[in-house]
């Protein structure tokens, strides 16, 4: 199983940012989530035989947000505590936490260490001081660098985030994913620019102060990316992520898979039995329900066997391993017209999605989804 916490804490708001995210934090709010995640935590505990029993191994715990690394030291040990302290760990037990580079200093970065975080993710987003301050990210290019060294020097592995949008140069770009690659990153997710409603990026949009990139520079920086990581040795295995065969992220790799977790905090999301749950979003409403006794769930998915075939199709056709082509459904489905499109190929049997594939994801699904009793 894994366990996802969402810490909900920022030191400022990215422009493009639409998580349950907050920059008002006060001390005694920090102390009351650590509190809520310990008896949100014990609550879903007491009401699972098979967690109050240990029957399950816990593989992977995934601090996101969020900031984790806004969350004081003290606050993560006692967090960590009470969740996978008191749960049996695998043998290989993956203890990741996302940062920023600007928060992740020296101190901190070596308490993380002391306390098993093994894989470290960083929200670089880039190098290029003009994208970042179009992004509204609190660090500078020289801070980032800085922090990817640090974090190269103390965690076991080491993820770091980039940003596909306006302002990127191509050579600017992949220059930046080899040196960031030197300096002993073994894991990129690569994300592209989307622009959400009540974000800072979408009223610039709307204002037409500011505009995002065409589709088709998009596609051309995507599948440059690709080409060039894979040329470092890091391969494309999911949709946004690429790493160095072996320093895979398996908390990220395990939801493709459809194992089972547990996730804690505003906004969380999990999968456990047959139902997906998915948390109050808001930070008030979520602690309000926690502190009243009550599990926090805004909605609740019972997924029958259909929901459940067809997101077992989705998952994996995200990845590199594709899906089985019986898998597929038997009508209205033209295998051939996708390969001669240069949407995906067909290798050993199995459908795999190539990279101008994954781009068109979206649509992919939702014509799978429209196609699948």
């Amino acid at each position: 199983m894994g366990l996802y916490i969402h810490v909900p804490f920022c030191g400022s708001i990215c422009s493009y940012c639409h998580f349950s995210r907050t920059a008002d934090h006060s001390p005694e709010n920090r102390r009351r989530f650590v509190d809520g995640v310990l008896a949100e935590f014990e609550m879903r505990r007491a009401g699972c035989g098979v967690l109050s029993a240990g029957k399950r191994r816990l593989a992977t715990c995934y601090l996101g947000g969020g900031t984790p690394s806004e969350l004081e030291a003290d606050l993560v040990a006692r967090l960590l505590e009470g969740t996978v302290g008191r749960l049996p760990l695998a043998a290989d037990f993956e203890l990741t936490a996302e940062a920023n580079p600007e928060s992740l200093d020296e101190e901190l970065a070596r308490r993380w260490r002391e306390l098993g975080v093994t894989r470290v993710s960083l929200g670089v987003q880039s190098l290029d001081a003009g994208v970042l301050d179009l992004l509204g990210r609190a660090c500078d290019p020289a801070t980032a660098r800085e922090g990817l060294a640090r974090a190269c020097r103390i965690f076991p592995r080491v993820s770091a985030d980039w940003i596909i949008g306006p302002g990127l140069r191509k050579e600017n770009l992949l220059a930046e994913l080899t040196e960031a690659a030197e300096l002993g990153v073994e894991h990129f997710s690569v994300y592209i620019l989307e622009l959400h409603q009540g974000t800072r990026l979408a009223a610039l949009a709307e204002q037409g102060t500011w505009q995002p990139a065409p589709d088709t520079e998009i596609e051309r920086l995507y599948l440059a990316v690709i080409e060039h990581l894979d040329g470092l040795g890091i391969i494309q295995y999911e949709v946004a992520n690429f790493s160095r065969p072996g320093a895979e992220s398996r908390h990220n790799r395990n939801y493709w898979l459809g194992r089972p977790w547990l996730g804690l905090g505003p906004s969380a999301h999990g999968f456990w039995g047959r139902r997906r749950y998915a948390n109050f979003d808001d930070f008030g409403d979520w602690l309000d329900e926690v502190e009243s006794g009550r599990l926090p769930e805004a909605s609740v998915d019972p997924l029958d066997l259909s929901a459940r075939r067809l997101e077992r199709l989705i998952l994996s056709l995200r990845t590199r391993g594709g899906v089985p082509l019986e898998w597929l459904p038997g009508r209205g489905w033209d295998t051939e017209q996708g390969r001669r499109e240069g949407l995906w190929e067909i290798i050993d049997g199995r459908l795999v999605l190539t990279g101008r594939g994954f781009l068109r994801i979206d649509t992919i699904e939702e014509r799978l989804a429209g196609l699948t009793p």
